[in-house]
């Protein structure tokens, strides 16, 4: 199943953006705020990136960045509604999780929509993040405001060397 498709690391800033955005255009059901979608096409290109590609087309990418030089975070990534469970997301979390334990982290988080927001698709989400290890970690109302609470999911990787 995987021959057909390639992870990559892509590290033309240009590209970062344009493929972020291609991607989470066609995700409104979990970015549909522009101001939010903007502020990722704006800075994911200072972020280490990787895109899934079929036949040289984007499909799906995958930004981190480190904290503290011991946690590595998932900065934003998105797969095209037409890939989902096809096993890229899991493949581009792996990449990345690779790539956090080779810079020496000892975690792994994310931040998404917490379970206290009914969001279905953020439900799915949730899902895909336990599915690879991470777990609930606590619930902030200020990251995003009251309204829109924020999930700190945490994944243990390993002792920094």
């Amino acid at each position: 199943m995987f021959n057909d498709y390639q992870i990559l690391e892509v590290t033309n800033k240009r590209l970062k953006k344009t493929y972020t955005e291609q991607i989470l255009r066609v995700l409104p059901d979990w970015f549909g705020k522009e101001d939010s979608l903007l502020e990722y096409v704006e800075t994911v290109d200072k972020h280490p990136f990787w895109g899934v590609f079929e036949a040289g087309v984007c499909v799906g990418f995958a930004s981190g960045m480190i904290h503290h030089e011991r946690t590595g975070e998932i900065y934003v990534c998105g797969l095209h509604p037409d890939y989902h469970r096809k096993g890229l997301g899991r493949r581009l979390y792996e990449t990345l999780e690779n790539y956090f334990i080779c810079q020496g982290c000892e975690y792994v988080m994310v931040k998404t929509l917490s379970p206290l927001h009914p969001d279905i698709h953020y439900a799915k989400t949730r899902k895909f993040y336990e599915a690879v290890g991470l777990k609930g970690f606590y619930t902030d109302h200020d990251i995003w405001g009251h309204e829109n609470p924020c999930l700190i999911m945490l994944k243990y990787i390993g002792k920094k060397v």
